[in-house]
């Protein structure tokens, strides 16, 4: 049992690829289990305007039928997060090109809405990870968000959701590794 719940922004990437019982595929398996994981260990889910809207067009069988279990857990954080005007401007400004300001524009409803809840996205997106990453010396406050994938096994994921989901250092978007980090 975690020991506190998290609110987790949870990108529609997950929720699309969640697969059955049945489902085979490493990343169908890992986002169900990782999906299940987060009912079991009590954190709870975030959902905005913007997410439901995503999540109603992309989410796979099981999500929906996971999503109807976190509601009627009262384990859905519903939350209002409007765009932030001044993020989506800094964003703007420093992307270092056309293609990776498209991308984080494109999912800055998610950081947003982490920013309103626990500071925590899950996403399988590595390419939009890394430029959020990489403009975190320009926009400090990015520096704050967790970023997890479910899918990579390094990372850990369902035993960080047990352990509480913490804001562990190597998992912010922030993070700069050292000669002596792994």
């Amino acid at each position: 049992m975690a020991q506190s719940s998290k609110c987790l922004v949870i990108d529609t990437d997950v929720a699309h690829s969640a697969g059955g019982i049945d489902a085979q595929h490493p990343t169908s398996k890992s986002c169900r289990d990782f999906l299940s994981a987060v009912r079991d260990t009590g954190h709870k889910v975030v959902t905005t305007s913007a997410i439901k809207e995503e999540w109603s067009r992309h989410q796979s069988r099981f999500t929906m039928t996971w999503f109807s279990s976190m509601v009627a857990r009262r384990k859905v954080c519903w939350i209002d997060a409007p765009a932030n005007e001044e993020l989506r401007h800094k964003v703007e400004e420093v992307a270092p090109h056309e293609n990776k300001r498209q991308a984080m524009l494109k999912d800055i409803h998610l950081i947003e809405a982490a920013f309103e809840a626990d500071k925590i996205v899950i996403s399988m997106d590595e390419t939009v990870r890394g430029c959020f990453h990489e403009i975190t010396l320009r926009v400090g406050v990015l520096k704050q968000i967790a970023w997890v994938n479910p899918c990579k096994d390094e990372e850990t994921p369902i035993d960080w959701l047990k352990d509480g989901a913490e804001l562990e250092k190597d998992r912010l978007l922030g993070y700069q590794k050292e000669d002596g980090d792994r």
